[in-house]
């Protein structure tokens, strides 16, 4: 491989310091549970400022050999493997802790932004493979979330619909994180279960009966709750459940950036253009790259569904945003400042 375009396997595995830092905060308890948000919504875009952006698209011959690389797929098996761990150690703590309600809150936030802003990170690189067992580890992780159901909203509705009014991950230009995070966890979920009814009708089977894996993947999680709360106290496992709350509504927050305001046009009636890299937008900052194992270029993620985290290149064509997702995700917190920062990035060919 050529060393000028690839970045090393070991960068990857810095991405294990989150839910260590997180973990450990959990350790010693009181405010320092929140080290694990702090690092992640503070630590992490001030090192993107400090390190800068990696620019760098590994050639066609290198991404042959690097999908081949065992060492860049050990990180996710690992992780999925530390974060079961972490959850189980979190399980034990929160059960014997002495502490106010807003400790107990900010650890919930804290392993909310590991299991949300890691977890399902891994859970859809995972999601895209053809191996039953790798998809099985992210679902696995989408488990102890409560969000089974996006595995499949993922890779059959939102890969399919980008960038077009029906797909719920779209969000649309002046439309509030708060709204879309609404509007897409109910829209997504309502679509499952529709893709599922129809996947048992061609089948010639009953569209809502025992068949249907959404009535499945709806009772994993409280089951998993339910199996918390008898072995550690009904209140852990509540905490639990919040937890999982947090992380898919920063996963959903996360979409909200990875396609606000961009739209595929009707080039015909009935007919939407093809997607392309000028419909995601692209973050092309290092530290967060590397924690995120490179979902910040996300315009070749939809070009190639198929193409392995450690391959995927940048974009010129696409617009870019002024920092990582991290520090984008707090921005989208106050909307009058987002639309002043990413209006005026917005494509001119887009649609107002």
């Amino acid at each position: 491989m050529t060393n000028a375009s690839v970045t090393s396997p070991l960068t990857y595995y810095v991405a294990l310091s989150l839910p260590l830092v997180a973990w450990v905060g959990l350790e010693y308890g009181h405010g320092l549970t929140s080290l694990g948000t702090i690092f992640a919504f503070l630590g992490l875009p001030m090192l993107d400022m400090l390190l800068g952006k990696d620019e760098r698209s590994p050639s066609a011959q290198d991404v042959a050999e690097l999908d081949d690389t065992w060492s860049y797929r050990l990180i996710l098996y690992l992780y999925a493997i530390i974060q079961t761990l972490m959850l189980w150690r979190t399980f034990q703590i929160w059960s014997v802790a002495d502490w106010t309600w807003w400790e107990f809150a900010l650890s919930v936030i804290s392993i909310g932004t590991v299991t949300g802003g890691l977890g399902i990170t891994i859970a859809h690189e995972l999601g895209h493979r053809n191996a039953a067992w790798e998809r099985s580890i992210g679902y696995l992780l989408l488990v102890q979330v409560g969000y089974v159901h996006f595995a499949k909203e993922h890779v059959a509705g939102h890969h399919r619909n980008v960038g077009l009014r029906s797909d719920p991950a779209t969000a649309r230009k002046g439309e509030s994180v708060y709204a879309f995070i609404g509007r897409c966890i109910v829209q997504s979920w309502l679509h499952v279960w529709q893709m599922e009814a129809q996947r048992l009708r061609n089948r010639g089977k009953l569209a809502y009966g025992v068949g249907n894996r959404m009535w499945w993947w709806m009772l994993l999680t409280p089951a998993l709750a339910i199996g918390v709360g008898n072995l550690f106290g009904s209140t852990v496992g509540w905490l639990f459940v919040g937890q999982g709350v947090f992380a898919f509504v920063l996963l959903e927050a996360v979409n909200y950036v990875e396609h606000y305001g961009l739209v595929r046009k009707e080039i015909r009636p009935g007919v939407v253009e093809k997607f392309g890299p000028q419909h995601a937008w692209e973050a092309r900052y290092a530290v967060s790259n590397a924690f995120l194992f490179k979902l910040q270029r996300h315009a070749d993620h939809h070009l190639q569904p198929q193409r392995r985290y450690q391959s995927l290149k940048v974009h010129d064509e696409s617009p870019q945003l002024p920092q990582g997702y991290p520090a984008m995700v707090l921005l989208a917190l106050i909307p009058p400042l987002w639309r002043r920062v990413v209006h005026p990035r917005i494509p001119q060919t887009q649609a107002p």
